[in-house]
């Protein structure tokens, strides 16, 4: 499976690579750099997440607006319950992958559970003022959604699989990231993006 994946790299990702404008992950091996990686998401690093700005995922975690508190809390609910091992690592020449198992709260309920609750309170204040002040609804809703994704937390589901992390010799010493969305939406533990402007 990871000499496959190796070939798919090599042969398919790496020409997209070089058109992208890559920030450097100083790392001496492949696992280095995947570790370094993991455990910069998990602990919001904003040495590691400016280098993946770029990924939805990311630049959401990066730039959620809103009440700094209830941002903190969003953040830390997401990844209270993460952990990864790195299993295997497969190189060659200038490309490698990383094959690793993570485990983390299971939010795959969280956008419906929100809609539900957001519809909730929308039609219980229907006819009251605050309903058509946007920035209140706004900060209402991402309210109610960090309450959803507590509760996934708090509840014990899990979410575990194995994730594939290709990555790309750096010419320094170092290896480049390839972050996507999937990769981002498993290792949140099947996170869906808040629909923050909706309602």
């Amino acid at each position: 499976m990871l000499q496959y994946l190796l070939k798919t790299v090599a042969s398919i990702l790496i020409p997209a690579i070089m058109q992208l404008n890559l920030v450097d992950m100083v790392s001496t091996s492949p696992a280095n750099a995947a570790a370094d990686f993991m455990d910069g998401l998990r602990a919001g690093d904003s040495r590691v997440m400016e280098k993946h700005i770029d990924n939805e995922y990311v630049n959401f975690l990066v730039n959620a607006e809103g009440d700094e508190e209830v941002v903190k809390r969003m953040k830390e609910a997401v990844f209270r319950n993460f952990t990864y091992e790195i299993e295997e690592i497969g190189t060659k020449n200038d490309v490698a992958v990383a094959r690793i198992a993570v485990k983390n709260s299971d939010f795959s309920k969280v956008d419906y559970k929100y809609e539900k609750a957001a519809y909730d309170y929308i039609m219980d204040n229907l006819y009251k003022d605050k309903i058509a002040d946007k920035t209140k609804l706004s900060a209402k809703c991402l309210e109610i959604y960090v309450k959803q994704l507590e509760k996934a937390a708090d509840k014990g589901a899990t979410y575990e699989t194995v994730v594939y992390v290709p990555m790309v010799d750096n010419g320094y010493y170092g290896w480049n990231i390839i972050v996507t969305d999937e990769l981002m939406q498993d290792i949140m533990g099947n996170y869906i993006m808040p629909p923050t402007k909706k309602a």
